[in-house]
C-alpha cells in the first residue's frame, strides 16, 4: 500500500493504503438476506452499534445503498463522511458541497447527544482518541480514497471542509471522508465487489479501530429529539449560501434557488398537495407525510431532502418577515439555530426552538402551510409539538407528539418541557429512516440480526 500527501495543504492526507491481509480473528461473517446472497465479513467491534456502522460502510463499497450520509458515532475515536462521486458531474465545487452538507449533520447529532460541547475549535492537533494508532497523524479532515476518485477532486473536499470557520470545526477528534464510486467498477476506480471486503474493513478500521474503542452502544435517544426537516434544510442551505469561501466557481445561493424551484414542482407546490403536512418535523412524521403523497401521486422525487429544503426555505421567508432584511445576519444565525441543537436534549427541541427565536414550532409551520397553500386556514395549536424524550428513558427511543402545540403564551410559561420521567407519552413508531435515502443502519433490514438489531442513527438523508 501507500500514502500520499499534498504538502501544500497542511490539514490535509489521503489515505490510500490497503492491506492485503484478512485478519480473519478479527472479523466475522455475516450474510445479506433480502434479495442479497453476498456474504461480508465484518470488523472485530462486536456490539450491534459498530456492527451497523460496519455494514453500511459495506453496503456502500458494493454498491447496494447508494447514497452519501455521515457515519456518527458516540464515544467513537473519529467521525465519518460517506461521499458518492458521480463521474459526470465535471463541477467539482459542486461535489464539495456535499462534504459540507454532511459535516452539518455531524455537528448536529453531536449536540444531540450531549457529546459537542465545545464553542471553539481546539488547537492544535486533534489526534484520534485511540493515541496506538498512527493514521492520520492528527489532522483534523482526512480522506479515505480506495476508488481512485481524481485527487482534484478529492483535494477540493477537503479545502471545502477547512475553509468553514474555526467555531463549528468543534469535533477533538478527526472526521474521515470515504469516497466511493457512483458506479464501482464502471470506470472510476478499483471499487468492485472482489475487494468490497477488504475496502470496507480497512475504512473501519482507520476510522473506529478494529475493537471501536470508546464507542458506545446505547439506545439512540437522540433521534427522538431530533427535528428532521430543519436538520436537512439546515444542512442544504449553510452549504451552499454559508460556509462557501472555497467556492469559486461554484454558485451556491443559484444553486439553492434552484432546488428550492425544482422542490416546488416535484412536491406540487404551491396548491396541489394537501398532504405536505410535516408534522412536528420528526423523521417518522417525514415518513408518513412521504407514504401519503405517493399514494396521492406525488413525485419520489419529493424526498427528505426536497421537503426539509422547503420547510428552510419558508423559514428563512419568516425570519426575514419577523426580524427585517438583516435577520439572517443578525437573529436566525447559523450560531442561533446551533444553540437549539445544543438546547434540544434538555429542553427538548420545540422548547430550545422558541426560546432561542421566541416562535413556537407551530407559528412557522402554520406560515408554510399558508405560503405553499397546503392550508390557508393553518393555525399554530395544530401544528404537534416534539416532547422532550431524556436520556433515563429505556428501550427503544421514539418520539412522541403533544396535541395540540402551545400558544405562543402557552408556551412562555410551560418551556422548557418538564422530563417524561415515566416515558409513557410516546405516541409514534420508531423513528426509523428505512424509507428514505438516509445513509442509515435501519437499511441493514438487509444484514442479519446481529447489525439490523441496532439503530437506525444517521440523520444524514443526501444526494446532491
Amino acid at each position: 500500500g501507500r500514502r500520499r500527501t499534498q504538502n501544500n495543504l497542511p490539514q490535509l492526507v489521503f489515505v490510500s493504503q490497503m492491506s492485503t491481509s484478512l485478519h480473519g480473528a478479527f472479523f466475522l461473517s455475516l450474510a445479506l438476506f433480502s434479495s442479497f446472497s453476498n456474504s461480508f465479513v465484518s470488523a472485530a467491534c462486536t456490539h450491534e452499534y459498530g456492527q451497523a456502522t460496519y455494514g453500511d460502510i459495506y453496503q456502500k463499497f458494493q454498491g447496494l445503498e447508494a447514497s452519501g450520509g455521515s457515519t456518527y458515532a458516540k464515544g467513537a475515536r473519529a467521525n465519518g463522511l460517506h461521499i458518492y462521486i458521480d463521474p459526470t458531474v465535471t463541477e467539482i465545487e459542486e461535489t464539495a458541497k456535499v462534504s459540507v452538507h454532511e459535516y452539518v449533520h455531524l455537528l448536529q447529532q453531536g449536540y444531540l447527544n450531549e457529546e459537542l460541547v465545545l464553542d471553539t475549535a481546539p488547537t492544535g492537533g486533534v489526534p484520534l482518541s485511540d493515541s496506538s494508532s498512527s493514521v492520520g497523524n492528527g489532522l483534523r479532515f482526512q480522506a479515505i480514497n480506495y476508488c481512485g476518485v481524481a485527487e482534484a477532486t478529492v483535494t477540493k473536499h477537503l479545502e471545502a471542509l477547512n475553509a468553514m470557520p474555526d467555531d463549528v470545526k468543534l469535533f477533538d477528534h478527526p472526521t474521515f471522508v470515504i469516497f466511493y464510486s457512483q458506479t464501482p467498477g464502471e470506470g472510476t476506480g478499483n471499487c468492485n465487489a472482489a475487494q468490497t471486503e477488504t475496502f470496507a474493513r480497512d475504512a473501519f478500521n482507520a476510522i473506529y479501530g478494529e475493537d471501536c474503542p470508546g464507542m458506545e452502544s446505547t439506545p439512540m435517544i437522540w433521534e427522538a429529539n431530533e427535528n428532521h426537516v430543519v436538520a436537512e434544510g439546515e444542512a442544504e442551505f449553510l452549504a451552499t449560501n454559508v460556509y462557501t469561501s472555497s467556492y469559486t466557481s461554484f454558485n451556491g445561493k443559484v444553486y439553492w434557488e434552484q432546488k428550492i424551484a425544482d422542490g416546488k414542482t416535484d412536491c406540487k407546490l404551491p396548491g396541489n398537495n394537501p398532504n405536505f403536512y410535516v408534522h412536528s418535523g420528526s423523521s417518522q412524521d417525514v415518513d408518513d407525510m412521504k407514504d401519503k403523497m405517493q399514494n396521492a401521486g406525488v413525485s419520489p422525487a419529493c424526498s427528505n431532502n426536497a421537503i426539509g429544503e422547503l420547510m428552510y426555505a419558508s423559514f428563512v421567508n419568516y425570519c426575514l418577515e419577523k426580524k427585517g432584511a438583516n435577520a439572517l445576519d443578525d437573529w436566525c444565525t447559523p450560531e442561533a439555530l446551533r444553540r437549539v441543537w445544543k438546547a434540544a436534549p434538555t429542553e427538548g427541541f420545540d422548547c430550545a426552538f422558541f426560546n432561542q427565536y421566541g416562535w413556537t414550532w407551530g407559528e412557522v409551520v402554520a406560515k408554510m402551510y399558508t405560503e405553499y397553500q397546503v392550508d390557508t386556514s393553518a393555525v399554530a395549536t395544530t401544528v404537534p409539538s416534539l416532547c422532550l424524550y431524556d436520556q433515563t428513558c429505556s428501550g427503544e427511543p421514539k418520539p412522541c407528539r403533544r396535541l395540540p402545540s402551545y400558544t405562543h403564551d402557552e408556551a412562555l410559561a410551560k418551556c422548557p418541557f418538564e422530563v417524561i420521567a415515566s416515558c409513557g407519552d410516546i405516541s409514534l413508531s420508531s423513528a426509523s429512516s428505512s424509507s428514505s435515502s438516509r445513509s442509515s443502519p435501519a437499511n441493514v433490514a438487509m444484514i442479519s440480526a446481529a447489525v439490523a438489531a441496532s439503530v437506525s442513527f444517521f440523520f444524514a438523508f443526501f444526494l446532491n
